[in-house]
């Protein structure tokens, strides 16, 4: 083969080289998973700060999760909940 043609070969999906970061990227995803309530679906909201003299900047309103051992149909399960379905009764702790 020559230099050109193996580099237009496209890497496969599953190759080993993929599957070596898996884990990794896995874990690593699930740390960094977008903040949503369990329950209600609710997520961060998205917005502007405006200074004084009124330069926009983007910000982001998270919401306020609280990791708790609720009661399901299944079991206790460790959930990331907002205040407000613990408040509102959504969740029973275990």
């Amino acid at each position: 083969m020559s230099c050109a043609t193996r580099a237009r070969l496209p890497v496969a999906f599953g190759s080993r080289y993929n599957k070596s970061f898996a884990p990794l990227i896995g874990s690593f995803l699930e740390h960094l998973m977008a903040q949503v309530c369990e329950v209600c679906g609710k997520g961060p909201r998205s917005g502007n700060n405006i200074s004084h003299a009124h330069n926009v900047t983007k910000r982001r309103w998270n919401i306020n999760l609280r990791p708790v051992h609720a009661k399901t149909a299944h079991g206790n399960k460790r959930m990331r909940v907002c205040t407000n379905c613990l408040r509102s009764g959504k969740v029973v702790k275990a």
